[in-house]
């Protein structure tokens, strides 16, 4: 292939990439690898990420802020239905929109590099290459690209995990959180994931590593079965908690190594603070349900 002449424009569907990292590769993407990506294919002039940044790690924006990638935080609408919380995101619509712009104003960028799996892309895809005769190149993770959307570009060049993360590079994190998480109760009384995402970085609950890393670790406890999810419906809200699985024999044997009691079973009803056998489907004290959500990242 001849050197890439022509600007380059990047557009990151954030949600959609970094949630395929941690299903795919259990692991966090590397934030500068979006850039270098970018750079294989001439010089980045348009770089930009697309998500509720509310919704992920706060180093998630440094890095990319780091790396020269502006974000667009495009926070989601909440609302209920059927007595459900719900969730609408329009990340995808402004990056469509930010795409078509960059086609009729910026003549010069002449590459765009998609890095989404999303077959929502595929009608501006053959837009900018059949009315602008512009170069498009799907950048996804596999195992969660639209085949569609790769034929319509033409071309792929897909994100793919490093080194896998070495569990024992991770264990004094993990250590640490199993730890934060018996010794101390957050302010609401129970923990969720973005509370446990939050004091991690914390530096004053001592838990190392880099944030990067701290997140890792959270993924492999979850997938892992150190940490249990599960559901407390009330009559006026719905509360997803993230406890330790004190059966679990690593968590097990670290809670004895350091001498704390172990308390295997719990259940905490949001609406009551009292604690009932993980499978027993109810608040024994007040009636409220509890629902066991055995998830992968994202969900």
């Amino acid at each position: 292939m001849d050197a890439p002449t022509g600007e380059v424009g990047l557009f990151i569907d954030l949600e959609n990439i970094r949630y395929s990292f941690l299903n795919v590769y259990h692991i966090e993407p590397d934030v500068a690898s979006f850039i270098e990506k970018a750079r294989k294919h001439g010089r980045v002039s348009v770089a930009l990420a697309y998500a509720d940044f509310s919704e992920h790690p706060q180093w998630v924006r440094r890095a990319l802020d780091v790396a020269g990638i502006s974000a667009r935080d495009i926070p989601v609408r909440r609302f209920i239905r059927d007595g459900q919380d719900r969730l609408k995101s329009s990340a995808d619509l402004h990056m469509l929109m930010d795409i078509m712009e960059t086609a009729l104003d910026r003549p010069q960028v002449t590459t765009y590099v998609l890095m989404t799996g999303d077959s929502d892309y595929i009608r501006v895809v053959t837009w900018i290459k059949n009315r602008f005769d512009k170069r498009v190149i799907v950048s996804g993770v596999p195992g969660t690209i639209s085949s569609d959307l790769v034929a319509s570009a033409g071309e792929a060049d897909h994100l793919e995990a490093g080194e896998n993360v070495e569990t024992d590079a991770l264990k004094a994190t993990i250590d640490a959180l199993t730890l934060m998480m018996k010794r101390t109760t957050p302010p609401t009384g129970f923990w969720t994931i973005k509370l446990i995402d939050q004091w991690a970085r914390d530096h004053r609950n001592g838990v190392p590593g880099s944030d990067p890393d701290k997140s890792n670790a959270i993924s492999y406890m979850l997938r892992n079965g150190l940490m249990r999810r599960y559901k407390t419906v009330t009559d006026i809200r719905e509360v997803t908690i993230s406890e330790l699985d004190e059966t679990h024999p690593n968590v097990r044997d670290l809670l004895v190594q350091v001498g704390l009691e172990l308390n295997p079973t719990p259940a905490r009803c949001v609406a009551c603070n009292e604690c009932a056998p993980a499978d027993s489907g109810a608040c024994a004290c007040c009636g409220a349900t509890i629902t066991l959500q055995w998830s992968e990242a994202g969900s």
